[in-house]
């Protein structure tokens, strides 16, 4: 890539040689700021529509376990609004403790309690605490777990993060443009001399900010794609490792294309942000001294 030459010898300016590090590293931090609130948007709307209108009924251990267990299947069958009711089998309670009680837990002589899935009709609601109390009726010590109640503390968990890391992505673009201004500022100074001599000959100030714009447009692109590409492979690489990690209440650690195309967006909006911001100081200042 051929770099645009300037009448002003903008290439020479210290300040201006941090700038492409300065745009990498803000767009470096924006891009993996975007990507988490987009993560965390999408780990949201997966627990409401996976967890949403279940419950999870706990039959205690006990002689009569299995008797107590049958009479609270027939009792949820038999109640109005709910759609479903699964009995979990011991393989699958004994693949859920297994993180915890290793593989040789289904070789264990635990009490384990028997868990019933129900879930209940869109757009339905049940009266939790009445069905508890005729639950016990039927299997005595039975507890009704509602994931309605800790589904909505958990999003609004995920709502809180996704808010601060979007905020964060708000502040280092802030952080962006107070650098360009500063970095702009000085230039002009430097240049003072130059910018005085062009205006002499007929240079108005809307030539000088070109100037200045296009300098600014070959060192912010440079940094915002370097930064970028860093981001991108940052996410590329715990997307990969995430996947072992991921599955259950855990957030998948990746984007949708669609999220990848907004992302991609990220580097272009930072370097027409900072281009424009240069053309607005250039202005303003300029338009002081004269």
């Amino acid at each position: 890539m051929i770099r645009p030459s300037t009448d002003l010898p903008l290439s020479d300016d210290p300040a201006s040689r941090y700038l492409p590090w300065t745009v990498g590293l803000l767009v470096f931090l924006a891009t993996l700021s975007l990507a988490a609130g987009m993560i965390l948007s999408s780990a949201g709307e997966n627990w409401r529509r996976s967890i949403s209108g279940t419950l999870t009924i706990q039959v205690p251990a006990g002689p009569d376990q299995q008797t107590s267990a049958q009479s609270a299947i027939d009792l949820l069958r038999a109640t109005p609004g709910v759609d479903s009711v699964r009995r979990i089998s011991d393989g699958e309670v004994a693949t859920m403790l297994e993180p915890w009680l290793g593989a040789q837990v289904s070789t264990l002589d635990l009490p384990m309690p028997v868990l019933i899935d129900a879930t209940v009709d869109s757009g339905k609601s049940i009266d939790i605490e009445a069905l508890s109390t005729r639950l016990s009726a039927v299997a005595p010590g039975t507890v009704v777990d509602e994931h309605a109640v800790w589904l909505r503390r958990l999003t609004d968990l995920a709502a809180i993060a996704e808010t601060v890391s979007l905020s964060v992505m708000v502040f280092v673009l802030i952080s962006a443009v107070m650098t360009v201004v500063f970095t702009t500022r000085t230039g002009l100074a430097i240049h003072s001399d130059v910018v005085e001599v062009l205006h002499l000959i007929g240079a108005h100030d809307s030539y000088i900010a070109r100037q200045f714009q296009v300098h600014t447009l070959w060192l912010a692109g440079i940094g915002a794609a370097a930064g970028f590409a860093l981001g991108a492979g940052a996410i590329l690489v715990l997307q990969i490792y995430g996947a072992r990690l991921s599955g259950g209440l855990l957030p998948d650690i990746a984007l949708s294309g669609l999220q990848w195309g907004v992302l991609c967006l990220m580097p272009v909006a930072a370097v027409l942000l900072v281009v424009a911001t240069v053309g607005v100081t250039v202005r303003r200042v300029l338009g002081r001294l004269m």
